[in-house]
């Protein structure tokens, strides 16, 4: 008998999902398309044209455009499986698949009402809310359960600049850029003396993005870097917004200068922020950037080593592996 393990997922140019999800989800897939056996098969549902043409680009398996409709025309096995990663599932959906029973595992998940059981990690809404397990929902929370790239996991043995001399600063929005936080914080930057500016463009900020009109000698730019911790450990300080970036930044040892891109990343900004692990821009206005000069005048003023130990042991980057465990075991289980 053959069993299908559906992802739910989305991802777009920044407008409403951004490509973290998308990313997340690719990574659980390459694992669980290794360790399966051939009885098993994989579909995707999603909504959005440019995470489509990712999952097209990154795999050979069948992608379903998700609505109601679609989903109402599909006949779930009680042995399939549906990983969810959409920062909570939507209710019909939920319905359905408690109604056929059908085994599900949510990201970020906070709806336990609808959600009745299954799976639950959230590696980053802990941050909003810490959840009570129950008899029905195995709950895994907390920063053991953020995904990063494997890359993340090595941690690189601190070395202080004896010079002192901090002056190559990192700027990355993570893969969509659709506020165009890369061209004010870059554009800002410019009026600087003595500093390099190294921008990251991810691979869903679009050829039309005022980025790319940016010239200056100050200024490199590099597009949809594969390493990118390889390439911030070659930085000082890194500016950025509050998604998955900010995460890899501390992760790394950094203690980066955090705006708030979204209104859902003000949950895990302000918990990073209570613990001293990042400076906090708040949003990105006209008033919140001129302080930008000031945030890089006290990083460059702090204990870089302290941060760097704390923040390289909050973050392991084993996330990864942990959740890959959990996938396989649970759509094992009989």
């Amino acid at each position: 008998m053959i069993k299908t393990i559906y992802f739910r997922v989305d991802g777009d140019s920044g407008k409403f999902a951004g490509l973290g999800h998308i990313n997340r989800s690719l990574n659980f897939y390459a694992h669980l398309n290794k360790k399966l056996d051939k009885n098993h098969k994989f579909v995707f549902l999603s909504k959005y044209k440019e995470g489509i043409k990712i999952l097209r680009e990154k795999t050979n398996k069948k992608i379903i455009k998700f609505s109601k409709k679609n989903l109402n025309r599909l006949n779930f096995d009680k042995s399939d499986v549906v990983i969810i990663d959409t920062l909570g599932a939507e209710k019909f959906l939920l319905n359905k698949l408690n109604k056929n029973k059908i085994k599900k595992i949510s990201f970020d998940e906070l709806n336990l009402r609808d959600f009745k059981s299954g799976i639950v990690i959230n590696g980053i809404f802990f941050t909003k809310k810490i959840l009570k397990e129950s008899k029905r929902i195995k709950i895994y929370q907390g920063l053991n359960y953020l995904v990063l790239n494997k890359n993340f996991s090595k941690k690189k043995k601190f070395l202080k600049n004896k010079k002192n001399i901090l002056n190559k600063i990192f700027i990355c929005s993570g893969g969509a850029d659709h506020k165009n936080f890369l061209f004010k914080i870059t554009n800002h930057l410019l009026t600087l003396d003595n500093y390099h500016l190294n921008v990251v463009i991810g691979s869903a900020v679009k050829k039309t993005n005022k980025i790319y009109g940016l010239k200056n000698e100050k200024l490199n730019k590099k597009v949809n870097i594969i390493n990118i911790k390889k390439y911030m450990e070659k930085n000082h300080i890194i500016i950025c917004s509050g998604g998955t970036i900010m995460f890899e930044a501390i992760a790394a040892g950094f203690k980066p200068i955090v705006f708030e891109n979204y209104s859902h990343q003000k949950y895990a900004i302000k918990y990073f922020k209570k613990r001293n692990q990042i400076i906090n821009g708040k949003k990105l206005n006209k008033r919140n950037l001129n302080n930008l000069f000031y945030h890089i005048d006290n990083l460059k003023k702090s204990n870089i080593n302290k941060s760097y130990m704390q923040n390289i042991k909050s973050i392991d980057g084993k996330g990864l592996s942990r959740i890959n465990k959990i996938l396989l075991d649970y759509i094992n289980e009989k």
